[in-house]
């Protein structure tokens, strides 16, 4: 049976405000992008396309891969499946949006190799962490044909609809947050530039710096130590004398025991052991949101994409991520260094301690505001400078 691979562009863009199809992500298009990194695994490659707006448009010049236009347009994802299956020849296909960068390639032949071992499964899908099918990233056969056509006709587009009739085949095995990363608005784009630019330096021009991870232009820094060497106390102390110089805040902590949020018998807890993936919490003064993820921990990529607008993101902990940290020392309890080098900004200590870097107080936390302040405003500056590039 052979495999094919469609790369879906038929989505509107609107949040986005422009064709994500044609953005740069490095040093081609995101389009271009996505066909260099899946074709090592899939020899025919197809775009698919809901309705061109240019005519004269020719992506097979443009990318070497034919394009297939919905036979159906404005129904959504089922459109686009339905189109390709019915059009080209391949009895397996591979569907991948065209706005997840970091999906793997590896995996998307994985899920095509289960459907050819497994020849009566009209499906292979995976789960994100939240445990909800991923229909833009799977595997399909034309078993499906029949019954889309029939849907379609009786107007009923809701991919699910299929898998209530032809249960797919999940593979569960782990998947990275990455691979489940997408890029519908412009500060996810930036976050995703910045992602591919640390993951491989070389697709950028040197003077690109993505040193800072962060979504879109917010600056992040983590300040590290020894369990117990009073991060949370520093920090407790540090978040006023930010707030008085009108910063907004976001701060990231991780548990490694665990934490319960909500409480037994309340409207959100009854939510959550009903089954429902994200419970959020709103009233005048705050907003809570509570995502469930089973098994693995989150990444923290995924973690920061989820914050908006505030001027610094604080995490405590992530000693092993690679971002700017500031490391806390303690006299008699934590008097080394663990961090890395290349990452370290700054120290806060209570002991006198040689280094070429800037050393902070440790019982002064007024004393590192200047510095963090001036760390944003480089921060910035790098961003609007390669915006501008």
């Amino acid at each position: 049976m052979e495999h094919a691979l469609v790369i879906l562009c038929g989505g509107k863009s609107s949040r986005m405000g422009t064709d994500k199809t044609f953005l740069p992500f490095g040093a081609e298009s995101l389009l271009k992008y996505q066909i260099r990194r899946f074709r090592p695994y899939f020899s025919n490659i197809y775009v698919s396309v809901q309705d061109k707006h240019d005519k004269n448009f020719d992506y097979e010049s443009y990318c070497g891969c034919r394009e297939i236009q919905d036979l159906y347009p404005g129904i959504g994802p089922m459109g686009g499946l339905y189109s390709c299956l019915k059009q080209i020849p391949e009895d397996i296909v591979y569907f991948n949006a065209v706005d997840t960068p970091f999906s793997d390639p590896g995996l998307a032949m994985r899920l095509c190799e289960t459907l050819e071992n497994q020849p009566d499964a009209p499906a292979c899908l995976i789960r994100n962490p939240q445990g909800r099918l991923q229909p833009l990233q799977g595997a399909y056969t034309k078993k499906l044909l029949p019954l889309m056509e029939k849907l379609i006709t009786e107007g009923t587009y809701a991919l699910r609809a299929l898998f209530d009739v032809f249960p797919p085949v999940i593979c569960d095995t782990f998947h990275k947050e990455e691979q489940f990363f997408n890029m519908n608005d412009m500060q996810a784009y930036y976050y995703g530039l910045r992602q591919l630019a640390a993951k491989n330096p070389g697709e950028f021009p040197s003077g690109f710096s993505p040193s800072v991870s962060g979504p879109g232009d917010i600056p992040v820094l983590s300040f590290t130590a020894r369990s117990g060497t009073g991060k949370t106390t520093y920090l407790e102390k540090l978040i006023p004398l930010l707030k008085k110089e009108h910063l907004r805040l976001a701060v990231l902590k991780h548990d490694a025991h665990g934490f319960q949020m909500d409480k037994p018998g309340k409207d959100s807890y009854r939510f959550t052991c009903a089954g429902a993936d994200h419970v959020i919490l709103t009233s005048a003064r705050q907003t809570a949101a509570i995502f469930s993820h089973p098994g693995e921990n989150p990444d923290l990529p995924f973690l920061l994409a989820q914050i908006r607008n505030v001027d610094l993101i604080i995490t405590e902990g992530y000693k092993l991520e690679n971002m700017p940290k500031i490391e806390l020392l303690r006299k008699g309890y934590h008097e080394t260094p663990v961090s890395n080098p290349q990452n370290r900004l700054a120290l806060v200590t209570d002991f006198p301690y040689e280094t070429s870097l800037p050393v902070f107080d440790l019982n002064s936390p007024a004393d590192i505001v200047p510095f963090i302040r001036s760390y944003i405003r480089d921060y910035k500056k790098a961003s609007l400078s390669s915006d501008a590039d």
